[in-house]
């Protein structure tokens, strides 16, 4: 009888503690280390991180997982406030191919059941590595005729309303949690197929305090399922593929095609982004080519922007006039406002302040949105034109922070030194080479003792 998928998933998790990672995988596990948790550190001063970890903590469970620069407890709620903290800025890293935010459910979830069962940093390590692996596989898995890519699974899902994340998410975390619990075949195919169903998030929720908890719901259920199947749950071991299943359900204008699924360890990492501005990722070229033409508009009066978009854009970014800081990580006229009068697009640049800034609001009023098939979700075409009839313009292919356009460890510490001074003070530089170091002796504990909240 031909093996589910479950099944072999299953079985690629199980062999994690006999693999030897290569250099390049164990560094790009450790990049995506540092920025979840710069970013995480940096917003837990957030509405939305607060609310979360009040929430948390008032359930009065005990554990030794603890929540960023917090109070301990269980691994499955220290998962839910640290993984939403991790995306509460919309500033953590992105998965392309399939769009999802894995790193945060995925190091939260991990870092929290490491901690609770006194496990060490090299653990943890290929704990995610395995994690990510399988999520970012079946993200793009082919759909119909097609591989990846604009039609894989992830991209129709989102198309479809599902934010993958909440989706994919479930599964890394699950799959880590296994890994760190020890536990055996069957065991990892009921806790994947128990976070398959807890699957969720809708893109309705982007804009709100509701989609940083798709990403803080994904690490608690994805260690929920794990301790579930540890203990002798059972769920349907068939869930990816069945009628009724997780593909059928979340896709259900075309078939996905799972005989072909393969995993290997650490290659999808390698497709990750890391975000240089604090939005969502389909905006970034457009803030990229804004940032381009700025020098040469000069400020000069403008009488139309005009901005072609991928089609999806419309949906997920179009907000043509945000009116609160989280609307404006999801609008392309707003993200384009701020670049062209000179902000970074940073965090502290969402926020009411630069919403009433005149000059953004000028800016942001002669925007138009097209959508263009021809460009691609991480690209741009932008045209200014001014009064006097001149038209500048700037095309962009893949916006900064992609693989083909990446960050360097100079740019993520610069990014982790601004998400962290203003937490942490001087112990952010120790922080930083503690995460460096996660897989040496002594690296995990030292990065425990280090986010223990300031006396």
């Amino acid at each position: 009888m031909t093996d589910t998928l479950a099944e072999r998933a299953a079985d690629f998790i199980a062999a994690t503690g006999t693999r030897r990672h290569a250099p390049d995988v164990i560094d790009q596990a450790k990049r995506c280390l540092v920025d979840w948790m710069g970013v995480a550190i940096g917003a837990s001063g957030e509405p939305v991180s607060r609310t979360v970890v009040q929430s948390a903590l008032a359930w009065g469970a005990t554990g030794k997982a603890r929540i960023l620069i917090g109070e301990q407890t269980t691994p499955a709620l220290a998962a839910l406030a640290n993984a939403t903290m991790g995306h509460a800025l919309d500033f953590d890293d992105t998965r392309g191919h399939a769009p999802s935010h894995l790193s945060s459910p995925s190091w939260a979830a991990t870092l929290a059941v490491a901690e609770h069962r006194g496990l060490d940093g090299a653990a943890a390590l290929g704990a995610f590595i395995a994690g990510y692996e399988i999520s970012a596989v079946l993200g793009d898995v082919m759909v119909g005729d097609v591989m990846g890519g604009e039609n894989g699974f992830g991209n129709l899902m989102q198309g479809a309303g599902f934010h993958p994340t909440g989706v994919f998410g479930r599964l890394s975390a699950a799959a880590a949690t296994a890994v760190l619990m020890g536990c055996d075949r069957d065991q990892i195919v009921n806790a994947l197929a128990t976070a398959a169903t807890m699957g969720g998030g809708l893109t309705a929720s982007f804009g709100t305090m509701a989609k940083p908890l798709h990403s803080g719901k994904a690490a608690m259920d994805g260690v929920h399922a794990a301790e579930l199947a540890a203990r002798g749950f059972v769920a349907a071991r068939d869930v990816f593929e069945a009628p009724g299943g997780f593909a059928n359900a979340f896709v259900q204008t075309a078939t996905a095609q799972f005989d072909d699924v393969a995993f290997s360890p650490g290659e999808s990492l390698f497709d990750n982004s890391f975000k240089p501005y604090a939005c969502g990722k389909l905006i970034h070229g457009h803030i990229d080519a804004a940032r381009d033409l700025r020098d040469g508009w000069a400020g000069r009066p403008v009488a139309q922007i005009r901005c072609r978009v991928a089609e999806i854009s419309t949906r997920l970014v179009g907000r043509p006039l945000p009116t609160t800081h989280l609307e404006g990580k999801f609008s392309v006229a707003f993200c384009i406002a701020l670049a062209l009068n000179g902000y970074p697009v940073l965090p502290g640049d969402f926020s009411a302040e630069r919403l009433a800034d005149p000059k953004v609001q000028d800016i942001m009023g002669k925007v138009e949105l097209s959508p263009d098939s021809t460009v691609g979700r991480y690209g741009s075409v932008l045209e200014i034109e001014l009064t006097d009839g001149e038209v500048l313009r700037a095309t962009v292919e893949r916006s900064r922070g992609n693989p083909e356009n990446p960050l360097s460890w100079i740019d993520l510490k610069t990014k982790f030194d601004g998400m962290v001074e203003p937490v942490l003070g001087d112990r952010t530089g120790a922080l930083y080479d503690a995460l460096r170091v996660i897989d040496e002796p002594g690296g995990l504990p030292e990065i425990q003792r280090l986010i223990q909240p300031l006396d």
